[in-house]
């Protein structure tokens, strides 16, 4: 048996934590380094007898972890989800198409990322992406409601304030994803290895994932699963057909990177949703957890700029302030191969000297913030 004669497959449970069938459609996902790492309880009788040995363990709960890589990359179609989408919604994420509306001037504004906007006249309403400010041509934005907003008609922001005329009707851009919180918005999985004949399953699966950024290369999703054990069996390997119109993923190049409009020069970037995983715990269930849930999440970050002058970007000032600063950049150039990355309110946690080469540089942390009267608004990644 051989390691890297691989394929993993994942399907969104349609009750969370009872096991789906999988099938080759399932198994569209390019994955690295894929690796299941049991973890199975063991009580051992310990009783008080003749001789010092143990008369032998007793398995308990049955967990599986998850572990594997994904190059982040497009469909190929704006509007049309990625395969490893599936794997995003299961580590604390939505996903939904969002929209453009062509506006004239915006008085009183921003629009705020996350605020609700509603139509004058449509009274369609959706959730803003990324803040909006006078001068920008269009709103972004996530359809919350009944309705389509309509051109010429008054939009109004609930949180800011902010007002705009449209002067077209909304076009459907691309896929927002964005954190969610509520545990009926957060799917569940069946996964599974098929490892060169031998097949392992975890049902009831949530995760986590690091998001990995370098100069010149793709950049890489790293997840990290929780399921409930759900099988070893002798199963071949499954063929999934990729097809030739699948694009080859972006490297991290022509970023547009800015941090509280500082266009830093960096060479690596890393984001931890920091999702935390915690299992059912049931025991009526036969293997003593029912499904993996989300309780916490802490969303973290560190990046490598050059050093600059107080007067280009005052790092430790910002740090000192608590400066909330909005973190942009974008992965990608073309239709159906591109991902914007927007948060609106990074905040230094850390710094502290760092050399690359002999050029003096900064070991950056920061943390992604929410809003405490817009909750899940840390962040969102924009495919388009």
């Amino acid at each position: 048996m051989l390691t890297r004669r691989r394929v993993i497959a994942a399907k969104i449970e349609t009750t969370q934590g009872t096991a789906e069938t999988l099938a080759v459609a399932d198994a569209k996902i390019l994955a690295i380094d894929p690796k299941i790492s049991p973890n199975i309880d063991m009580f051992q009788r310990t009783p008080s007898m003749k001789g010092l040995g143990k008369i032998g363990q007793i398995s308990g709960k049955r967990a599986l972890g998850f572990n594997f890589g994904v190059l982040l990359g497009g469909s190929g179609t704006a509007t049309t989800s990625p395969e490893w989408a599936k794997l995003i919604k299961a580590c604390r994420h939505q996903e939904n198409t969002y929209y453009s509306i062509s506006i004239g001037a915006i008085t009183s504004g921003p629009f705020v990322h996350g605020e609700v906007i509603t139509g004058g006249t449509s009274g369609a309403t959706g959730r803003v992406l990324i803040n909006t400010a006078d001068g920008a041509s269009a709103v972004l934005f996530v359809a919350t409601g009944t309705g389509t907003m309509e051109s010429a008609e008054v939009i109004t922001g609930g949180t800011s304030g902010a007002t705009a005329t449209t002067s077209s009707t909304p076009t459907a851009t691309g896929k927002a994803i964005e954190p969610v919180s509520d545990e009926d918005d957060m799917v569940t999985l069946t996964m599974a290895t098929y490892e060169d004949g031998v097949k392992k399953v975890l049902k009831g699966a949530r995760g986590t994932l690091k998001l990995n950024f370098k100069t010149g290369e793709p950049a890489m999703m790293n997840f990290e699963f929780m399921g409930v054990e759900g099988g070893f069996t002798d199963v071949s390997l499954l063929s999934p057909e990729f097809g030739s119109s699948l694009p080859v993923p972006p490297a991290f190049l022509n970023a547009s990177f800015s941090i509280d409009d500082y266009a830093a020069r960096l060479s690596e970037l890393e984001i931890d949703v920091g999702a935390v995983v915690a299992p059912s715990i049931d025991a009526n269930d036969e293997k003593g957890i029912k499904l993996f849930k989300i309780t916490d999440a802490n969303v973290v970050g560190s990046y490598d700029p050059e050093m600059a002058l107080v007067a280009s970007h005052d790092f430790y000032g910002k740090w000192f302030d608590n400066t909330a600063m909005v973190l942009d950049f974008t992965l990608g150039v073309t239709t159906g191969n591109k991902a914007r990355f927007y948060a609106p309110r990074a905040q230094y946690i850390g710094l502290d000297d760092g050399d690359r080469e002999g050029i003096m540089t900064v070991a950056a942390n920061f943390g992604v913030n929410s809003d405490v009267n817009l909750p899940d608004t840390e962040y969102c990644i924009l495919l388009s």
